[in-house]
């Protein structure tokens, strides 16, 4: 039976290789006049809590790629290969898009796998976050897990347009809802946020621990890296 983590909220993760799932709805009266796009990122951070270079913000744009199909399953060989396979990004035949579908982000380390960009959202998970703790930089301390959305201001949206929204953890074979290891249901008000701190997984004692943040900013993924940012 999964464990439902409240805000605040911290519990040990007894298990060293799993996905985090994050899920969220499109309120019926949210205006529909442009897409919501939301994107999640996972920003490792050291003991100061700054990430220790830019590989250590992973999110849909990140530098480092692994190859995936249209689902998110991994190619083989996995191996990192540059944004720059998809062209020069200062060059009128970058294909961002295509990269953002053809591929997923990742640290230098591959510990942390972030998702295939996802513009839906609806039922189950949105977007998915890979993780093995076995492989994380022995200086990285915690693993924040935001999601933010795209264009926010000048689409003129927010988290209270958004509604269901929650982060999961589970391990292979358990991914149905209902099956996970851990769940934290996102039910704080955050109509004047443009991002949201949804989680961290943090070591504590020679362990590590995953905590429910849920904590909103009125900006959007610019203030998030400028908080992280050394």
């Amino acid at each position: 039976m999964a464990i439902r983590l409240e805000k605040g909220g911290s519990s040990e993760i007894k298990i060293g290789i799993f996905s985090v799932g994050l899920g969220w709805q499109i309120r019926e009266d949210a205006s529909d006049e442009k897409n919501f796009d939301l994107d999640v990122s996972a920003f490792m951070v050291n003991a100061s809590g700054k990430i220790p270079a830019d590989d250590y913000f992973v999110f849909y744009n990140s530098e480092n790629r692994l190859r995936a199909d249209k689902d998110g399953k991994l190619k083989v060989p996995v191996k990192i290969v540059p944004a720059s396979d998809w062209g020069n990004p200062y060059a009128d035949k970058y294909d961002n898009e295509k990269m953002r579908k053809e591929s997923r982000p990742v640290d230098p380390e591959i510990s942390v796998i972030g998702s295939i960009d996802n513009e839906e959202g609806g039922d189950g998970d949105a977007e998915t976050i890979d993780i093995d703790l076995s492989k994380v930089r022995a200086d990285i301390e915690k693993i924040v897990i935001c999601v933010s959305i795209h264009e926010a201001e000048t689409r003129q949206q927010n988290f209270g347009q958004v509604e269901n929204a929650y982060v999961r953890i589970y391990t292979e074979g358990r991914s149905a809802l209902g099956q996970e290891e851990f769940i934290y249901d996102l039910t704080e008000d955050f109509s004047m946020c443009r991002s949201v701190e949804f989680a961290q997984l943090y070591r504590h004692n020679g362990t590590w621990k995953v905590k429910a943040l849920g904590v909103g900013h009125r900006g959007e993924l610019n203030e998030l890296v400028n908080q992280f940012n050394r």
